[in-house]
């Protein structure tokens, strides 16, 4: 029987590990559940397939080389978030464009940029296995996306903004929930809807199998539902994106 193909992400992750492997004192780490590139703990790239860019290199570049790319051929090279800053580049990996001997030249510029000289006598050495990646399934996450954007485009003047995997409710520019599929590697199929900080902490202590306190917002009046369970009640789902949505829902609405 045939093997099960190999997914664009993860043909894309393939090759580019085959690139790094090449560079002596290359090792790869999940951070933030992506697959990232370092020489003893100092990154130069990491591999993205959940933000807007879709399935994405992140290169450490000089700051000008960065803008230099991203002004001459913007439809392969972007500013990353977070990272960009700092002169990091996004290069896009599922388009046609993709030039996969340019990406090394790139690749191998930032880890010269950091790799101490007695790495690089030291010549390259044996690969440990790569880290296994968080994933989700993505059948039950499309179904659980599905059910989540019914219950929020019910709401008077919701709308719906999708980035990668992810989604953003918003009403009168205010976002409400949040739909999230494996954010930064979490594992966890998801909808974050607004609750008081104590009232957050308190639910994802108390029944951690339902509640979660995600990324970022989790600290910042935020509280994570769990809808990737096989069972999901959905009816406190859709009270509590009912509640956060009367939060912020402008009063003529």
């Amino acid at each position: 029987m045939a093997g099960k193909a190999a997914s664009p992400s993860d043909a894309a992750l393939a090759r580019l590990r085959s690139v790094c492997a090449g560079f002596p004192g290359a090792e790869e780490k999940l951070s933030y559940g992506a697959p990232a590139f370092h020489v003893r703990g100092r990154l130069f790239a990491m591999f993205v397939d959940n933000h807007a860019g879709g399935i994405a290199l992140w290169c450490k570049v000089p700051l000008a080389e960065q803008r230099a790319r991203v002004a001459d051929a913007p439809d392969r090279f972007f500013v990353p978030p977070y990272m960009g800053a700092k002169g990091w580049v996004g290069v896009h990996l599922d388009r046609p464009s993709t030039d996969w001997i340019d990406l090394a030249i790139l690749l191998e510029r930032g880890w010269s940029d950091i790799v101490p000289p007695s790495v690089v006598r030291a010549g390259v050495q044996p690969q440990r296995p790569p880290p296994v990646r968080p994933t989700t399934d993505a059948a039950r996450a499309k179904v659980a996306l599905d059910r989540v954007t019914s219950v929020c485009l019910a709401l008077p003047r919701a709308v719906v903004e999708r980035e990668g995997r992810h989604a953003t409710f918003s009403v009168g520019k205010k976002a409400f929930a949040y739909f999230l599929d494996n954010h930064h590697g979490d594992a966890i199929i998801g909808v974050c809807v607004r609750a008081p900080k104590v009232e957050a902490q308190r639910l994802a202590r108390k029944e951690p199998k339902r509640f979660y306190l995600p990324a970022y917002i989790g600290g910042r009046g935020w509280v994570g539902v769990r809808i990737d369970a096989a069972r999901v009640d959905w009816r406190d789902v859709a009270d509590r994106i009912a509640e956060s949505y009367r939060g912020v829902a402008p009063k003529r609405i």
